[in-house]
C-alpha cells in the first residue's frame, strides 16, 4: 500500500488513497466455499470468518465501492467479473498478515507511522496549504476518515516488516535446486492405454415425452431467456446551440480591456542552447562559438555528435532555471553565455535576439476571444436546457414533442439484456463506453413507457431514456427444444453407460486382469504414445488435468482418466530424465527466474497456508445477495 501510496501523490491527488487501496485489495488466494459455515446463527453481517478473522459486510462493501467507483464498474459487473471475490482475498490476506504480524509483536510505533505520513503526503502540500490539510482534502474527497488512514498505514507497516522478514531468503536457488527442477520441467514419459469412446455405446433407448419432459424441467435454467429491453435515448449537446448564441463587438471589447493584462507578453530571448555532461566540453565548445563556429557544429566537432544541441526557442524570465535566467537577460544580442552548470549539466548559449515586450492586439485575440466566450455561453446555456428538458419531461411532455421543440438527437437501442448485449451477443453500447453502466442501470430501473430524469454523460452531453419495450424473462418452450432435448438425453445415457463400462473394466485391471486382456475384451487396441512433456500442450486423446496426472503416477500404476471423447484406460511405461551435463546455460535461466518468482511462489503458500489454520470460509451466499444478479444474461 505504501509504494502504491507513493506512486499516487506523484501522480496526482485523486489517485493517491485509491491505488493504496487498490494494493490492498489483490491476491490469488483460493478459498474454500462457505458450505454449512454461515448457518445456524452466524450473522449475514459477516462477509468472511475465520478464528479471530471477521470481516463485515458494510466495511467490505464500503471498501469494494471505493475501488470500483474509480474504474467505472458496477458492482454487478465486478461480481460477474470476479472482482468482488479478488478483492475479498486482498481483505483477508492482509487480515491474515496482520493476525501474524501482532502475535509476533510486530508493532510500529506512533512516530514511525506520523514520519510515514509526512514522507506520503510531501507532494501534496501546495503553497498556502501544509501537509496535513493536504492529506485531510484528500481523505474527505475520498470518504476516508483520519482514523481509518492512520490504521491503514500503521497495518500495512507492520505487514511490511513481516513480508521482508518472511521473503528475506528468498531469493537465491541453489546449484542442484536448480538441476532438479530443470529435470522436473523436462522430464518425458512414456504411456500406453486404450481409449473407451462414449460414441461406442449402442442400443440406448430413445426417451419417452414424459422423461423428456421431466429432463426438461431438471435443467430449465439452461433454456432461461434474459429479460431484455427496447429504450430510446435523447440527447443534447452544446453544439446544437451554437447558432443560438450571438456574441457582439462590443461584448469582446469589454472582455479584451478586462483581461488586458493576461495579453502582455514580457521581454523574451531568442536563445540557441546546449547541455554538455562535461566542463571541459563545455568550455571547449564555448571557445569554438567565440571564433565563429555555429554552437551546433562546434557541439559535432567536440562531441562527435549533435545529441547535445536543444536547439532555438524564445524564453522569458522566468521560463528558464534560475541560475541561468540572470546572465542571459543581462547579456547583449550576440553574447555567448556558459558555461553555466546546472543539475542538468553544464550550459552553452547564444542570445541571438532580444524581443521587446508588447501587447496583443484586440484584432490578434478576437478569434480565440470570441472561441472562449462562445464555450463559456454554450456551457451555460446547456445546463440551462438540460434543466429546461428536465422540466418538461417531468411535467409529463411527450418525448417526441421536446425532441422536435428542442431540436435533440435520438437513438433506438433494442433487443438487449443486463449486460447491454443483443441477442447476436453484440455490445449495443459500444458508444457510450464510458456512461454504460449508468445508462445499463436506468434502462433497468424504470418501466414500460416511463422517461429518465437527465443525466450528463463523462463528454459533456446530456441524455435522457425512455424505456420502449420490455420482454421479460421467460424460457424456451419444451415443444420447441424437445428435439434437441433427445439428442442430449441420447449423449447422457452414452456417456453414463461407458463410465459403468470403464469403472468395471478398470477395477478388474486392478485386481489382476492384463491391459492387453481388458482392451480385448472391450474390443479397442492399445495405443502407445512415446516422449510426453508436462510443459507441452496436450494432443488427444490427453488433457491438462490428464498429463498431471501421468506425470504424478509410478510407473506400471493403472491409471484411469477422462477425455473429450470419453475415457482413458493405460499405464506409465517409462519415465526418462534429461542429462544435466550440457545444460548450464538452461540452469542458469532458472535460478535467474527463482529470483523473481520464489518470493511470490512462497508468500502464495504461506497465505494458502494460514487461511486453512485460520479456517476461513467467504460467505457466498451474502456476495450473491449483495451483487449477484437476480437473472442470468
Amino acid at each position: 500500500m505504501l509504494k502504491s501510496l507513493r506512486d499516487g501523490a506523484k501522480g496526482g491527488v485523486l489517485k493517491f488513497v485509491l491505488f493504496g487501496f487498490m494494493a490492498m485489495a489483490v491476491g490469488g488466494l483460493v478459498l474454500s466455499d462457505v458450505g454449512g459455515f454461515f448457518r445456524g446463527g452466524i450473522s449475514t453481517n459477516l462477509v468472511a470468518k475465520g478464528k479471530n478473522i471477521e470481516i463485515s459486510t458494510v466495511a467490505f462493501d464500503r471498501t469494494a465501492r471505493r475501488i470500483l467507483s474509480r474504474q467505472g464498474i458496477s458492482p454487478q459487473e465486478a461480481y460477474r467479473l470476479g472482482m468482488i471475490n479478488q478483492i475479498l482475498n486482498g481483505e483477508i490476506q492482509t487480515a491474515i498478515l496482520t493476525r501474524e504480524a501482532q502475535k509476533l509483536g510486530l508493532n510500529v510505533s506512533d512516530e514511525s507511522v506520523k514520519a510515514q505520513i509526512a514522507q506520503l503526503a510531501e507532494p501534496l502540500a501546495k503553497e498556502g496549504i501544509s501537509k496535513s490539510d493536504a492529506v485531510k482534502q484528500v481523505l474527505r474527497s475520498q470518504g476516508i476518515s483520519e482514523g481509518e488512514f492512520v490504521s491503514a498505514i500503521r497495518q500495512e507497516m507492520s505487514n511490511t516488516l513481516f513480508r521482508e522478514a518472511l521473503l528475506s531468503g528468498a531469493k537465491t536457488m541453489s546449484d542442484d535446486q536448480a538441476r532438479d527442477l530443470y529435470q522436473f520441467q523436462n522430464e518425458a514419459r512414456n504411456f500406453e492405454g486404450f481409449i473407451l469412446t462414449n460414441k461406442s455405446i449402442k442400443d440406448i433407448t430413445k426417451p419417452t415425452d414424459i422423461q423428456l419432459q421431466k429432463y426438461y424441467d431438471a435443467n430449465k435454467l439452461n433454456y432461461l431467456i434474459a429479460e431484455r429491453r427496447d429504450i430510446t435515448i435523447a440527447t443534447l449537446k452544446k453544439e446544437m446551440l451554437e447558432d443560438k448564441v450571438e456574441i457582439s463587438e462590443n461584448e469582446l471589447r469589454d472582455a479584451y480591456e478586462y483581461a488586458l493584462d493576461t495579453y502582455q507578453k514580457p521581454e523574451q530571448r531568442k536563445l540557441q542552447q546546449a547541455i554538455l555532461s562535461t566542463q571541459s566540453d563545455a568550455a571547449d565548445v564555448l571557445t569554438r562559438v567565440k571564433k565563429g563556429s555555429t554552437l551546433k557544429k562546434a557541439i559535432k566537432d567536440v562531441t562527435g555528435k549533435n545529441s547535445a544541441y536543444l536547439g532555438e526557442n524564445n524564453f522569458s524570465e522566468n521560463g528558464l532555471l534560475e541560475d541561468i535566467a540572470s546572465p542571459v537577460f543581462e547579456a547583449e544580442k550576440g553574447a555567448v553565455i556558459g558555461p553555466i552548470q546546472t543539475a542538468l549539466g553544464f550550459h552553452v548559449l547564444v542570445l541571438k535576439e532580444i524581443i521587446a515586450p508588447e501587447t496583443e492586439s484586440f484584432d490578434k485575440v478576437k478569434k480565440a476571444l470570441r472561441d472562449d466566450m462562445l464555450q463559456d455561453r454554450l456551457l451555460n446555456d446547456l445546463v440551462e436546457a438540460a434543466n429546461n428538458l428536465d422540466d418538461q419531461l417531468a411535467g409529463g411532455a411527450p418525448l417526441e414533442e421536446v425532441v422536435k421543440e428542442m431540436g435533440l438527437t435520438t437513438e433506438s437501442i433494442k433487443g438487449f439484456n443486463q449486460s447491454g448485449y443483443s441477442t447476436k451477443n453484440k455490445d449495443v453500447f459500444a458508444g457510450y463506453q464510458g456512461d454504460k453502466v449508468q445508462i445499463l442501470e436506468t434502462a433497468f430501473d424504470y418501466e414500460q413507457g416511463e422517461i429518465s430524469p437527465v443525466m450528463e454523460l463523462e463528454d459533456g452531453r446530456f441524455i435522457t431514456v425512455r424505456v420502449d419495450s420490455v420482454a421479460e424473462r421467460s424460457y424456451t418452450p419444451f415443444e420447441k427444444v424437445k428435439s434437441a432435448l433427445s439428442k442430449q438425453w441420447i449423449e447422457e445415457q452414452r456417456a453414463l453407460t461407458n463410465r459403468a463400462r470403464t469403472e468395471d473394466l478398470f477395477a478388474k485391471i486392478q485386481s489382476g486382469t492384463s491391459l492387453k486382456d481388458a482392451a480385448k475384451e472391450s474390443g479397442v487396441t492399445i495405443k502407445k504414445f512415446s516422449k510426453l512433456k508436462r510443459d507441452k500442450a496436450p494432443k488427444s486423446p490427453f488433457t491438462i488435468p490428464a498429463l498431471r496426472q501421468i506425470f504424478d503416477a509410478p510407473e506400471s500404476t493403472a491409471l484411469k482418466f477422462r477425455n473429450p471423447e470419453g475415457f482413458v484406460i493405460g499405464q506409465v511405461t517409462g519415465i526418462t530424465l534429461p542429462d544435466t551435463k550440457n545444460a548450464d546455460k538452461a540452469i542458469q535461466v532458472l535460478k535467474d527466474q527463482a529470483s523473481e518468482s520464489l518470493p511470490q511462489e512462497i508468500m502464495a503458500q504461506y497465505i494458502n497456508t494460514m487461511a486453512q489454520k485460520y479456517k476461513v470460509k467467504v460467505n457466498d451466499r451474502v456476495l450473491k445477495i449483495v451483487y449477484g444478479d437476480t437473472e442470468q444474461n
